[in-house]
């Protein structure tokens, strides 16, 4: 998960104190970002789930987004930041928030768009803002928009919800995404995106991709090295 999306959950938490439980789907950390504060940090003293397919850190139970094991209604905010791409059928994942949501709960849905394969484990989709429209469309209200160049943006967002959430409330919460949509949601990597060409693009990511990675090696011997210094 790219930590620019953190701005959009805090943004949104201060304007509607988002309802609990908050699960977030996909939240394993990979090596490559094993270093990053996970966002459960930023809801202190809110009931938190962490969820992905597979166990690892930021994982609070396995769940298959195609068959989530998870009561009807029980779910109050459903978070799937950076996740649909990896989803094999985010169609029939969305019918498993939607039938987990509670009424007046709320999901938030990003992905990338322009940007480079990234297969944790595999890489599936590219999603417009009409294409998140689909995908939430069972949903009471819908809201979705892009960030980046119009016709090539690199960010691709969609919030929905369950009635009753009120008009005034949902009122806030496109006002709270759309204000991120336009002066939060690039950061010097997408400016990246847009400044160099595809081939010295993926070369960098590739780049970075192998420094973080070896960063988090070192980082996880360390703190072998101090545990068993003790």
């Amino acid at each position: 998960m790219r930590t620019t999306l953190f701005p959009l959950v805090d943004s949104l938490e201060t304007a509607l104190d988002l309802p609990q439980p908050i699960v977030e789907f996909g939240s394993m950390r990979v090596p490559e970002q094993s270093h990053l504060p996970l966002l459960r940090n930023r809801f202190p003293g809110k009931s938190y789930i962490g969820t992905d397919f597979r166990p690892g850190l930021g994982v609070d139970q396995v769940q298959d987004l195609h068959a989530l094991g998870l009561a009807d209604e029980s779910v109050g905010t459903a978070l799937m930041l950076d996740t649909i791409e990896h989803v094999r059928e985010p169609w029939a994942a969305m019918r498993e928030i939607h039938r987990c949501l509670k009424p007046g709960g709320l999901v938030l849905m990003t992905s990338v768009f322009f940007f480079p394969i990234h297969a944790f484990p595999d890489d599936y989709w590219r999603f417009t803002a009409s294409a998140m429209d689909v995908l939430l469309q069972e949903f009471d209200l819908v809201h979705s928009g892009m960030a980046g160049q119009a016709d090539l943006p690199h960010t691709v967002m969609g919030i929905g919800a369950k009635e009753p959430f009120g008009t005034e409330r949902w009122t806030r919460a496109v006002t709270t995404a759309d204000g991120w949509l336009k002066s939060g949601a690039t950061s010097w990597k997408e400016r990246a995106l847009v400044a160099f060409p595809p081939l010295m693009l993926v070369a960098g990511y590739d780049g970075f991709r192998s420094v973080t990675s070896a960063y988090s090696r070192l980082r996880k011997r360390d703190r072998t090295s101090r545990l068993n210094g003790r």
